[in-house]
């Protein structure tokens, strides 16, 4: 793994249990960190214990003056909007301006399988952990479903993956995320408060497959126009699902079967999860852990 945090000078924006595991992480990797979190210093037992390891910590506000220290990247809780004023003048400085789901990527030896949409995300990660155990290599929850994502990428090694569950909000403060595996289940109006706009949205949720090459996955929806609008462009290799659609490749329903690029896998009666929107994760998932060797 190549360390490229070592000597560099990095703000964490915001605690809570990814910052708080992203300072940590930056700490044993060698970088500066300076942490600085709305939660005042006197009621912060997060920004304490930092502090205590050796961290600059800044608590109560976010004052634009740290932004004089020449930071090399700013690490964001997913929660703080881009209208933060230090997150504005950061991106008007070209301050990098990550989640930690970057520094996730970054570091994990182990190749990762990465699912967002706006429902089904957390039942669609389950699956797939699930049908991996006891397969060549062994499957690692991260992310929102599980430990935060870089304090288990740090631990991975080239036998394990990473199922991780991404948010838009993780999403967005991404630039080099690439995993071997992406899934996008669905688009709804969700986090229009956050993003705005449903167009913006869509580019957040866009950026799970935005860096993928052929030499990667990217399991898709068929039935749904917005997600189908992302493969249109994704230069991975493209791995659709459909259950309103007989597909001759990925996967659909066929003769009361689950099928694989026309081949019969699992009978339709044997599907217990209940709802037709189970059966889009279902796919899905099998769709992703096909990509990882699953018989």
């Amino acid at each position: 793994m190549e360390n490229q945090y070592k000597g560099k000078k990095i703000l964490v924006l915001g605690l809570a249990k990814s910052g708080e595991a992203a300072a940590r992480l930056l700490h044993r990797l060698g970088a500066d960190v300076t942490v600085n979190d709305g939660k005042p210093y006197e009621d912060n037992l997060q920004a304490r214990d930092l502090q205590s390891i050796g961290l600059k910590v800044i608590c109560g506000h976010h004052p634009i003056e740290l932004l004089e220290e020449g930071f090399d990247m700013i690490v964001k809780n997913p929660g703080i909007p881009y209208s933060n004023p230090i997150v504005e003048k950061a991106i008007e400085q070209n301050i990098p301006v990550v989640t930690e789901v970057e520094l996730a990527a970054n570091i994990s030896e182990a190749p990762i399988i990465a699912i967002t949409g706006s429902n089904g995300k957390t039942t669609t990660t389950t699956l797939i952990y699930e049908m991996l155990k006891g397969g060549s290599r062994e499957p690692l929850l991260a992310g929102n479903i599980g430990t935060v994502s870089c304090e288990v990428a740090e631990k991975t090694n080239e036998h394990q993956i990473m199922v991780l569950e991404v948010s838009s909000f993780q999403l967005l403060g991404t630039r080099e995320f690439r995993p071997k595996v992406s899934v996008f289940l669905n688009l709804f109006d969700a986090h229009l408060d956050y993003h705005g706009t449903r167009k913006e949205y869509l580019h957040a949720k866009a950026k799970i497959t935005a860096n993928q090459t052929t030499d990667d996955y990217f399991v898709y929806n068929y039935d749904d126009s917005d997600v189908v609008k992302v493969a249109e462009v994704s230069q991975a290799t493209l791995i659709p699902f459909s259950t309103k659609q007989v597909l001759n490749k990925g996967l659909c329903i066929k003769d009361n079967a689950i099928c694989f690029s026309g081949q019969p896998l699992v009978d339709i009666s044997s599907v217990v999860l209940p709802g037709e929107h189970n059966l889009e994760n279902i796919l899905a998932a099998i769709g992703a852990s096909i990509t990882m060797g699953l018989k």
